[in-house]
Formats: structure tokens, sequence, C-alpha cells
């Protein structure tokens, strides 16, 4: 397996990616990632990148403007329009690699949810992954209200005002944590959230516990999910039964409406299908199982 570094034209700058090329000739599907909320490619998805090379399938996986190696100023600030551009750019880069037969877009979390939009607008499509899938935000926002003390959630609104009223004039991002502990100010305080994250990038170099605040104000309007219906391309959903930052009934009531294959894991928990999680190998295997079945239908 060889990773080759890309810089990708997008906009007025380039974001950055790592091409797992599968070893082998002949040509060969490729698969397009980019992780979730304020992840890097080095924080937990390098196991993915290296066991579909090892299948025999190539991988980019890139990191969003304003992440990670890429460019784009400010920094840390998750635009979700400007991150479904880059998955755009990422999917044109990849129908342009030697030796590649065929694209599918892969996503979790966040992203996941980015692969029910960016698959619902293109026809090019081999196939599409939605991994622990976060598909409508004010939902989401519901179920996790719980995980908030009153004098987080107004700090966190107070917080974000500020840098969205900041951003109008050039202030830089007002930058809050990622992840923390239970009752602290940040956007995943779950039980589970700090030491999953920090097992997944506690070791990957580009990734920052940090974003832009003004996020939680586009959260309510996410609402990927209602383009399952317009989605074309075979597509697999996988859900952790014991989510509790992508609810599971959401993103099964999307799998649906997309005709999708679903895989649920029902003791998973959102941070444990990661390189450095319990589930790895088993959302993995599922992962291409199904690419191997897009190319049998191909070759069919």
């Amino acid at each position: 397996m060889t990773r080759r570094e890309l810089q990708i034209p997008v906009g007025t700058t380039t974001i950055a990616g790592w091409h797992y090329v599968a070893p082998g000739p002949g040509r060969r599907p490729c698969v397009v990632m980019a992780h979730g909320f304020c992840g890097t490619r080095d924080a937990g998805l390098v196991g993915f990148g290296e066991r579909f090379a090892a299948a025999g399938v190539d991988a980019l996986c890139f990191d969003y403007r304003g992440f990670g190696a890429s460019g784009g100023q400010p920094r840390q600030v998750i635009d979700f329009a400007a991150q479904r551009r880059d998955y755009h750019a990422a999917l044109d880069a990849a129908h342009r690699l030697n030796d590649v037969d065929g694209v599918c877009i892969w996503g979790t979390s966040l992203s996941g949810g980015h692969v029910f939009a960016v698959a619902a607008q293109r026809r090019d499509l081999l196939g599409a992954l939605a991994l622990t899938p976060i598909v409508d935000g004010w939902a989401t926002l519901l179920r996790m209200r719980h995980q908030l003390t009153a004098g987080s959630a107004v700090r966190l609104g107070a917080a974000a005002v500020r840098d969205v009223l900041g951003a109008r004039v050039g202030r830089a991002p007002v930058l809050l944590p990622a992840v923390g502990a239970p009752g602290t100010v940040a956007m995943l305080t779950t039980p589970d959230a700090q030491p999953g994250y920090l097992a997944a990038a506690g070791q990957a170099p580009l990734w920052r516990n940090e974003f832009a605040a003004r996020m939680l104000l586009s959260v309510p309007g996410y609402r990927p999910g209602l383009r399952a219906s317009d989605i074309r391309c075979p597509l697999l959903v996988q859900v952790g039964g014991a989510d509790h930052s992508a609810p599971a009934d959401l993103a099964l009531a999307a799998a649906r409406r997309a005709g999708a294959e679903v895989r649920v894991y029902p003791d998973v928990g959102h941070f444990d299908v990661y390189d450095s999680g319990s589930a790895f190998d088993a959302v993995v295997e599922d992962q291409i199982s199904f690419l191997s079945s897009l190319s049998e239908r191909t070759a069919s």
C-alpha cells in the first residue's frame, strides 16, 4: 500500500488529502472520505484508508478548508455548505486519479450527514457510506439538551452570538472546546465524548480541540436527511445502538427513505467505530463487503 499526499484546488485555496493506493494492477474504485465534527484525517480514519487499500480499494481522505493540513482562513470554522463544496472538489479529483474506476462517498457523524446531501446532488457515484450519521441538527440538539447545564447552554449561546457579530467586522473566531467532560462548556459532553474522541485524536498532530462558536447557530437548519429520497446510488448506513451523539432512530428513518442497506451495532457508541475503537473491525468489514458488492454489480 502506498499513501500519497494530494493538494486539491477549491475556491481560492487547496485542501490536503491522502491518497491510499491499493497494490496491484488494474482499475479499482476509490472511496472519498472526510471526518465529522472538528475531525482531521489523522484522527481515527487512517485505519479505514489502510484497510480499504488492503482490500483492493483506493481511498482519498481529506481535511476541510480551515482544518488540519488544508489551507483556508479563518481556521476551525465549520461551514456546512463549504464542507459540502470540499466534498464535491475531492470527488471530482478522485475521478481524475489514475486507475480509478468508480467513486464512492464516505462520511462519519457530521460528515455522514454530508453524505446524504452530497449524494443527493450527484449522479456519478458508485455508492455512498454513512457511518453514525447526524441527519437532523435540530432533532439531535433536542436529544442532547440534557447534557448541558443551564449555565453551559447560556455560555455556548452567548459565544455563538459574539462570534457571528465579530465575524461581520473581521474579528478572529471565538473558539470553544469541541469535546469536554460532562458539565463543561463544550460542544460534546456525553460521558463517552472526551475519552472516545481523545482515543481517536489524542495522538493526531493535525487535530485541535476547538471550533468556532458561530456554528451553533447553524445547527438547527442542518437537516441533510431530508434529501434521503433523492439519493440514487446504493447507500450503506451504519448506526450504533448506544450512540448518544447521533441518534440511531433518526439515521434509520433517513435510511428507510433512501432505500439504504442498514447495519445496526446494538452496543456500539458514537466513538467506538474509529480505528482505535472496539467496533472498528466489524464496521470496516461491513464497509468492505458493501464495496465488494458494488464492484460485482458493476462487473455484471
